[in-house]
């Protein structure tokens, strides 16, 4: 569920993000820490449906973007690996996320404590094909894991 926060300053916020990033960095596991770059995982969207995150790396990326933008896109590149290397940003990988909200997937972070567990690539291939029961077979998985 989505939970609405209201602050009295902008610092109170920031001091509040920095505590929840905290405690989100604490909860990541040493299997967590071990998913690489290519590594299909899954996370639950607390709606009902997981959420599969196609882990990607971030370096790769703005190498084949400067190759195909040239120039124009050199500083987004450097910013997004500057910002990649910042020490808040250590559990933090750059995915393409796929749900059923957003079949054909999106572009964004995850950290690496919501992640629930790894498939093959090839049983995520398998499961797109098959949309109808994607859910019910990934949720069957998440609540056995949660057990």
């Amino acid at each position: 569920m989505v939970k609405i926060t209201f602050y009295d300053s902008i610092e109170e916020m920031w001091n509040d993000l920095s505590r929840a990033m905290k405690i989100a960095d604490e909860r990541v596991t040493e299997e967590q820490k071990k998913y690489r770059p290519g590594d299909i995982v899954v996370s639950d969207s607390g709606y009902g449906f997981p959420i599969f995150h196609e882990i990607l790396d971030i370096e790769t990326l703005v190498r084949e973007n400067l190759w195909k933008y040239g120039d124009d896109d050199e500083d987004e590149g450097i910013y997004t690996l500057d910002l990649y290397r910042q020490p808040h940003m250590r559990y933090y990988c750059f995915a393409n996320n796929f749900s059923e909200a957003c079949r054909d997937g999106e572009f964004g972070d995850v950290h690496r404590s919501v992640i629930l567990f790894k498939i093959p690539k090839l049983v995520f291939e398998e499961l797109r094909k098959r949309a109808s029961s994607l859910t019910v077979i990934v949720m069957d998985e998440v609540k056995t894991s949660r057990s």
